[in-house]
Parts: structure tokens; C-alpha cells; sequence
């Protein structure tokens, strides 16, 4: 994988889910591209690659688009969107053995699950914070269960916008320089006399 074109898209993403992405928004939850761009590229990189470039994206989103705090301050944790990436990045790792990976309904799908996870993941990590801390979670005065729905809306919208934006990724596909190999097996089929 090029990594300095994922780095570009996940950039791009991030600029694009901080700015545009909030204009979007519906029942509370605003869909995001971010899960989309990473989707893409676990679907086609190397494993050894996959949950690396996952973690990488997570990190970007917590250091770049930071949280209002409850007292309305910016809290900046680099943790939260780290780790649920990296679940939301091994459920599609075990999923993709089952999908066709150039289809974009198959990318919508494992990017909702991708979205489903690290949200849930993130909803679980900032109230570890906000028990550790004695101080209160960012969505505050509403409750972690509402905000597992506005999740869960939000992973509805990500797989709703991922079928455009992996349309547009596959037109890019050349620049990514994914590798394809193919597993050879010996036995009866490989034999030639």
C-alpha cells in the first residue's frame, strides 16, 4: 500500500468530516467519511498492514478533531477513536474472506460494521475517562445509552455515504498501489504431464 496516498485520504476525510460533515446531520448523528476511506483500504491491503493503518486513521481523528468538553473546553485524549478503530478494523479483517471487495455494497456494509464498533468503543472508553477522572463524558448532560443510539444512527448514515465515496476510492485504486497475489496450492490440479 502507498502509504503516503492513505495518509492523503485520511487527511482529506478528516477535513472533509470537520467541515462539510456537520451540515449533514440527522437525528443528532452526522455521517462521516473517515470510516469509508479506512474500509477501503482494509479491504485491499496486506493483514500486516490493515489494522496499522486503521490505528493510524483513529489517531488523526483524535488528535485533529478534538471533543467539546462539558464545561465547553476542548479535550484532546488520544485513545478512544485509536481503539475502536483497531476493533472496528479486525471485525472487517475476519469479514472480508466473505465479501467481494470491489463491490460498494459490500464496503457499505463492513464500513457500518467498522462505525458500529468504534463508536461503541468510544462511547466505552470515554466513560472509563469520565469514571477515572470523576469528571463528565462529552455528550453530557444526555446519557451513554442515547449516545450509543446517536452511534448507531451515525454508522447507518457512514454506510449510506461510503457507497459514493468508495465509488470514487476505486476510480483512485491505481494510486494506492495495492498488492493482489495469489496463493498457490500444491496437489492433483498443479500436476502437468
Amino acid at each position: 500500500m502507498n502509504w503516503s496516498a492513505y495518509i492523503v485520504a485520511v487527511l482529506l476525510a478528516l477535513s472533509f468530516d470537520s467541515s462539510v460533515g456537520s451540515v449533514l446531520e440527522i437525528a443528532g448523528a452526522h455521517p462521516q467519511v473517515l470510516p469509508a476511506v479506512v474500509v477501503f483500504a482494509l479491504l485491499s491491503t496486506a493483514r500486516r498492514c490493515a489494522l496499522r493503518a486503521a490505528m493510524l486513521a483513529g489517531l488523526a481523528a483524535d488528535l485533529l478533531a478534538p471533543l467539546v468538553g462539558a464545561d465547553g473546553m476542548l479535550v484532546v485524549v488520544p485513545g478512544p477513536r485509536v481503539l475502536g478503530f483497531a476493533l472496528g478494523a479486525l471485525a472487517v479483517l475476519q469479514l472480508r474472506s466473505l465479501l467481494y471487495r470491489r463491490n460498494p455494497l459490500a464496503g457499505s456494509a463492513a464500513t457500518f460494521a467498522f462505525s458500529l464498533l468504534a463508536g461503541i468503543v468510544f462511547i466505552a472508553a470515554w466513560l472509563l475517562r469520565a469514571w477515572v477522572t470523576g469528571s463528565d463524558a462529552p455528550w453530557w448532560p444526555g446519557s451513554g445509552g442515547s449516545e450509543v443510539w446517536i452511534r448507531f444512527i451515525g454508522a447507518l448514515l457512514d454506510g449510506v455515504v461510503a457507497l459514493p465515496v468508495l465509488w470514487c476510492l476505486e476510480k483512485t485504486r491505481p494510486l494506492w498501489g495495492f498488492v493482489v497475489s495469489t496463493k498457490l496450492t500444491a496437489g492433483p490440479a498443479r500436476m502437468s504431464r
